[in-house]
């Protein structure tokens, strides 16, 4: 089925893409989407080393996501559930005590949201949302942002930790993840140090135990941004801040928002190359469970420089993918002898299987130089390319091309090219370019949904042709660069003023969050100011420093402070001088006393 979410989402995007272009921008990848828990523990890593910009950029995305109910799901669109609110409001707590006021209504909301969704029996969703929701909770109550306005809600909330506590402490976690969440809300140091998790999970329990204030050593990798995060919360290394800087995109954290192959298919287009800088981290992640995945797979891993495990037994795959596997095996210097056989031998009056899979082992023939007579495979393909445009589907009276997959019509754009098949190249393009849509995009077959892949192949068989120069490469690869990048352009200096169209500058003087103003704000005597771009539905959020951002502390001081301690130290100095006064006027008051009467006595 159809994700009708992410068709809104990306079209939404390309919307906001196509409006933001300005004299002097930047093009840029936009091919990530924030996430409540990357970005989240980003700003709670970076409020803990000081690094207050990168919080406040942090805490305005996740404003940005946030639900209508003041909630938060993992991403923008997706269902709010406890644990992300939890992560929402744990961030947003230490942004405002950078920018008192900005944060406030929203954390308070957020925590009624929590307290509302609670279960009678003090969990929530399972037992993470119930540790999370605790642990932000009891934050929450530390800090000093409860809006006391709210007749009983300060009762409320301590009654919710209570209850949430409880549950906690007569449930047990089952997995490492939970177990570390779940000793953390608790408190319980003996078990985290007991625990030895693997991968990403290392690091969340390094996060636990910091924030419990013990001491703990990292040294290793890790993959996601919340990962990175949570190491450098929990080791201040400058390590893990220039990693997790390095993943940051327009000012928030996350992850992937489109397919990591359909990145390095576009990646394969020239303007595009740097897609692959992006796609490549998460390749490895991809596991093939089957042969024919392992060989789809295969031009991917070669592309990120891993080694890809191909089949050899090829009586179970097609022939299109016995030809990739000579090709392969050709870019990695190995001998494809033995597929190149295999495929000859399996070849029926030069056609194998069917049009796809024929043009293919031509074109990875072609391109290995293999002695064949390609002349009878060429004829097939000429006449099953006028059979189908000129043929009527008998179900729907439409021509039998409209359900042929777009990618037959790629790879044949190569080879009648590569053959100099002049008026079958001119038939291909044709229905390539009747098919395009106006934007410039392709969908899988006639009339469906527009699509990253088809687009991406269609350019880059053009491309392998020499036919970038044509309406269909050009219109293509402009719906590629609309979809995957963005235009942002730069702030324009004007003495003391910054200028930006479209923008909104949050101003931020003394801690304190002072206003908004539009297109361009007067720095003098700010803390700094945050830029949103554009005002609605933004794509890049800057934390600017002016005379430099500071935090106060957000918590609530318990028992007696320094301060404290002081000022009583110096009232019992000015109790115990004032004592000391009046007790030596009394000495002398007495001495002065007994002298009288010795003179009166003396004088009788």
């Amino acid at each position: 089925m159809v994700d009708v979410r992410k068709i809104l989402t990306v079209g939404l995007l390309l919307l906001l893409v196509v409006s933001s272009g300005s004299a002097g921008a930047v093009m840029r990848p936009y091919v990530y989407r924030p996430t409540v828990p990357d970005t989240a523990f980003a700003v709670i890593a970076l409020y803990k080393v000081g690094d207050y910009s990168g919080v406040l950029e942090g805490c305005e995305w996740l404003m940005a996501i946030k639900t209508p109910f003041d909630s938060w799901g993992y991403a923008y669109g997706e269902d709010n559930e406890a644990k992300y609110t939890a992560m929402a409001i744990m961030a947003l707590v230490r942004g405002e005590s950078i920018a008192r006021g900005r944060y406030f209504d929203t954390i308070n909301s957020a925590a009624y949201w929590l307290i509302y969704k609670q279960n009678p029996d003090g969990s929530w969703k399972d037992y993470t949302d119930t540790a999370l929701a605790y642990l932000a909770l009891r934050e929450f109550l530390k800090s000093k942002y409860v809006n006391d306005k709210l007749p009983g809600f300060r009762e409320q909330l301590t009654e919710a930790t209570k209850r949430a506590r409880a549950w906690l402490e007569m449930h047990e976690p089952r997995t490492d993840e939970e177990r570390i969440w779940g000793y953390l809300a608790l408190g319980d140091v003996k078990k985290l140090e007991a625990l030895h998790p693997k991968g990403d999970l290392v690091a969340y329990r390094a996060f636990a135990l910091a924030y419990l204030g013990r001491k703990t050593q990292l040294s290793g990798d890790f993959r996601l941004p919340r990962a990175v995060a949570m190491a450098l919360y929990a080791t201040g290394s400058d390590k893990y801040r220039e990693e997790l800087l390095k993943m940051e995109h327009f000012g928030f954290w996350g992850v992937l928002h489109f397919r990591t192959l359909d990145l390095l298919n576009v990646a394969m287009i020239k303007g595009f190359m740097d897609l692959k800088s992006a796609a490549c981290p998460y390749v490895g992640l991809i596991k093939a469970s089957s042969d024919w995945q392992r060989v789809a797979l295969a031009k991917y891993y070669v592309m990120c420089g891993l080694k890809p495990q191909l089949p050899e037994n090829y009586s179970s795959l097609l022939p299109w993918q016995v030809a990739e596997i000579a090709r392969i095996d050709a870019l990695l210097g190995m001998n494809y002898s033995t597929p190149v056989a295999y495929l000859l031998s399996r070849s029926e009056e030069g056609i194998w299987k069917d049009f796809y899979n024929t043009e293919y082992v031509v074109w990875v023939f072609r391109s290995l130089n293999v002695t064949y007579n390609y002349s009878v495979s060429l004829r097939y393909l000429e006449r099953n390319l006028t059979w189908m445009a000129t043929t009527k589907d008998a179900k729907t009276g439409n021509p039998v091309y409209y359900n042929v997959p777009t990618y037959y019509f790629a790879y044949a754009v190569i080879v009648f090219k590569e053959f100099g098949m002049t008026k079958a190249l001119n038939e291909t393009l044709s229905l390539l370019r009747e098919r395009q849509y106006p934007n410039g995009a392709f969908p899988y077959t006639e009339g469906s949904l527009a699509g990253i892949t088809s687009t991406s192949t269609v350019a880059w068989a053009l491309q392998e042709s020499g036919l970038n120069e044509s309406d269909i490469y050009s219109k293509a690869t402009s719906f590629l660069r609309s979809v995957l990048y963005a235009d942002i352009p730069s702030l324009q200096p004007l003495g003391k003023t910054v200028r930006l169209d479209n923008a909104t500058f949050l101003l931020v003087k003394d801690s304190k969050y002072v206003g908004n103003q539009t297109d361009q704000v007067f720095t003098d005597g700010l803390d700094g100011y945050i830029v949103v771009y554009p005002r609605e539905s933004p794509l890049s959020v800057s934390a600017i420093a002016v005379k430099g951002f500071h935090a106060a502390s957000p918590w609530r001081e318990h028992g007696i402070t320094r301060t404290q301690v002081l000022v009583v130290l110096l009232l019992a100095a000015a109790i115990g001088g004032v004592w000391y006064y009046l007790r030596r006027m009394e000495k002398r008051r007495i001495v002065g006393k007994k002298k009288k009467l010795l003179k009166k006595v003396t004088e009788e």
